[in-house]
């Protein structure tokens, strides 16, 4: 492997990382003062059924009654995030 595919793979990983972090601060452990450094105040919500910005965003996860999202890693164990809802009847 090239040094150049190396450090890109290494850059990938991190960026992966970083990610799953954001979203098990956010979704799992709802710490929100926390995910503040993940999620820019600027931050452009696509959905239009979710208010804009980082407070729209942690508005409708502090909606959402704990236990109904579940993010967390694919059985097969690979690292990629898979969002699970699912209420806890």
């Amino acid at each position: 492997m090239s040094t150049e595919n190396e450090v890109t793979q290494a850059i990938e990983e991190k960026n992966k990382a970083s990610v799953l972090e954001a979203f098990e601060t956010l979704f799992n452990k709802r710490d929100y003062a926390a995910a503040e450094r993940f999620w820019s105040p600027n931050y452009i919500q696509h959905s239009a059924h979710i208010p804009p910005g980082r407070e729209g965003l942690f508005a409708l996860v502090k909606g959402v009654p704990e236990g109904f999202i579940s993010l967390g890693r694919s059985s097969s164990g690979s690292s990629r995030p898979r969002g699970t809802a699912s209420s806890s009847s």
